[in-house]
């Protein structure tokens, strides 16, 4: 089904995750939440760029309510039936999912693969954004190596800060390498162009996928949402809680639920 303008892959999560790990050919796997979608309909830069994609998968529990409202042609009826909408998400998820196709989680489908990775020696590439004024951030990137390998002693990989000043050098690199698969966590947009670059500069990365915060959890630099609440679809209340800067977080969370659920009821 359709949102905007994007066709999200159908498919459940096994038959999903034997073809992206084939790695015969690209893949570039982007996996879409609402503030994504959202932000295509104003930046038709970004819009481009996640149409290079050769997979779109569902990330981001707020799509399942946008199917539903798509899947209803009346109007007015878009709107009285929100609440049974919602309930469904909150209850009737599994059959959502069989109807929609499954939600993928990135943070889960990032550490599956990198299971897999170690478990077939695969050399995986990951870059990380360069803020030199963020020391936290800094201290992180430092121990990052240690870190990640207290988690997965056998994987195999190659870690650059990515910095646009460096970005031939870095390209070189992973040219050079035998690596496989690329994670970027550079952020919206960011990491779509620095990830296009990559893959159409290096033949030997066969599979991409932004990851967002993922190996932060990994590393420890953040904590996850506990299991419960994101089995209750609220990990984004946890992210307020402990977000640093929780007025941005929270204007983006009103983009992703209300402004989103406005533009798909509206087409």
């Amino acid at each position: 089904m359709k949102i905007f303008w994007i066709d999200i892959y159908e498919g459940n999560y096994t038959q999903f995750f034997g073809k992206i790990t084939q790695l015969t050919e690209q893949n570039r796997v982007f996996t879409p939440n609402p503030e994504i979608l959202l932000k295509t309909l104003s930046d038709e830069e970004f819009k481009n760029m996640l149409k290079k994609a050769d997979i779109l998968v569902a990330d981001g529990i707020g799509l399942y309510l946008a199917y539903q409202i798509i899947e209803e042609k009346n109007k007015a009826l878009k709107i009285l039936k929100l609440p049974y909408f919602i309930y469904r998400i909150v209850f009737d998820i599994k059959n959502l999912y069989a109807k929609y196709w499954e939600k993928v989680c990135g943070s889960d489908l990032t550490r599956d693969l990198l299971t897999y990775a170690q478990e077939h020696s695969i050399t995986i590439t990951i870059l990380d954004p360069y803020f030199p004024k963020d020391r936290a951030k800094c201290k992180a990137q430092d121990s990052f190596t240690t870190d990640l390998q207290k988690v997965f002693p056998k994987l195999k990989f190659d870690f650059y800060i990515y910095k646009e000043t460096e970005k031939q050098n870095i390209l070189d690199q992973i040219r050079s390498s035998d690596s496989s698969m690329l994670f970027s966590t550079l952020g919206m947009k960011a990491q779509e162009q620095s990830v296009i670059e990559v893959m159409e500069a290096c033949p030997n990365i066969k599979l991409w996928l932004w990851v967002w915060s993922s190996f932060d959890y990994f590393t420890g630099f953040q904590k996850r949402a506990p299991k419960l609440m994101r089995n209750l679809w609220i990990e984004w209340l946890y992210r307020i809680i402990t977000w640093p800067q929780k007025l941005k977080r929270i204007k983006r969370l009103w983009n992703a639920i209300f402004v989103f659920t406005w533009e798909v009821y509206k087409r």
